[in-house]
């Protein structure tokens, strides 16, 4: 897949109204908090893509609405998507035909790689989880619907823990039947995932990564429910369940978030976006568009060296930073501004 064209109105300090994007390979190249990381996030969000900032901090400061084009091209045809983004939601436009934001899941999209990805590796297990949820939410339609079925579920289940527990043989079904899929799903997803992972860590960095789903319940979720109902019930809270469990990243058999050094866990965290982006390259049939931010940041030689080689290969990938790598052509940013 390949952007045509950018165009955007009040998104973040962005100051232009359109951009077209050179082909291949090609660097963003400005000082700090001159716009580089919101045309990255600009142009994520305008494929269909998530990030961690609220909706209202991607609005500039003053107005209610940012709005965002992109007009893209893949080997089935010429899209254009529009987007109007407010606090309370996004509105997506396809073709001049309203969608759901997983209507874009069907596209190729894009793959935004952040330095805050380690946290990913480094940070709780929330996080983990997250990460794990939001990638096979892209592949699987289904997936999305259970888990808020599941939460739901999990909602109500909650809340009768604290007000005594009368009811609760209803939802612990309910809970059980939406999380004994999602769990199956989550194991599938990662035998297919493993291969690639490690494929791409090994063209990073030395030593074998492993991936550990660590579940509460892995056996009977029902069981495990009723097991721990006295527990619960003193708590207040469902113990057991999709919602705890842990996708743990392993180093040579040891748990990078225990015993790796940042160095070991941002080539994981590397890794786990471009294993991401080769996935869905299979999945799509066609790459999607890779956007890497502060790409120099953290990683030795041998990292920038591999992301190059990797980059190169794609029918278009931006490298954001301070600096270009030699022989990349380059688009400069200054004052919210691209000039190309």
């Amino acid at each position: 897949m390949r952007l045509l064209v950018f165009r955007q109105r009040n998104f973040r300090n962005l100051a232009f109204s359109a951009f077209q994007p050179p082909q291949g390979l090609f660097a963003l190249v400005g000082g700090n908090a001159q716009g580089k990381t919101s045309l990255l996030l600009g142009i994520h969000l305008a494929l269909g893509g998530e990030v961690r900032a609220s909706l209202a901090d991607l609005i500039r400061f003053g107005e209610e609405e940012a709005w965002l084009q992109a007009e893209v091209e893949t080997e089935l045809g010429l899209y254009r998507i529009e987007q109007r983004l407010r606090p309370e939601g996004r509105e997506i436009v396809l073709n001049e035909k309203a969608v759901s934001l997983r209507a874009l899941h069907e596209l190729p999209g894009s793959v935004l790689v952040l330095p805050e990805d380690v946290e990913v590796v480094l940070g709780s297990r929330e996080e983990r989880r997250a990460f794990l949820d939001r990638l096979i939410g892209r592949f699987s339609r289904r997936y999305a619907a259970l888990l808020s079925a599941y939460e739901k579920a999990l909602r109500q289940r909650n809340a009768l823990l604290k007000a005594g527990g009368n009811g609760l043989s209803v939802w612990d079904q309910e809970l059980a039947r939406y999380g004994t899929e999602i769990m199956a799903f989550r194991r599938r997803f990662l035998k297919r995932f493993l291969p690639i992972f490690q494929s791409v860590h090994r063209s990073l960095a030395p030593g074998e990564v492993g991936l550990l789903l660590e579940e509460t319940a892995p056996g009977d979720l029902l069981e495990a429910l009723r097991t721990r109902r006295e527990e619960e019930l003193a708590r207040g809270q469902t113990l057991v369940g999709p919602h705890r469990d842990d996708l743990v990243f392993l180093l040579s058999g040891r748990p990078v978030h225990r015993f790796g050094s940042r160095g070991e866990a941002k080539g994981v965290a590397l890794a786990l976006r471009l294993a991401e982006h080769r996935l869905l390259s299979e999945h799509h049939g066609e790459a999607p568009l890779l956007l890497v931010d502060e790409w120099s940041e953290e990683l030795d030689e041998g990292k920038r060296q591999a992301v190059l080689a990797y980059t190169r290969t794609l029918p278009q990938a931006i490298l954001a930073g301070l600096w270009a790598p030699e022989g990349v052509p380059v688009c400069w940013v200054e004052g919210g501004v691209v000039l190309c």
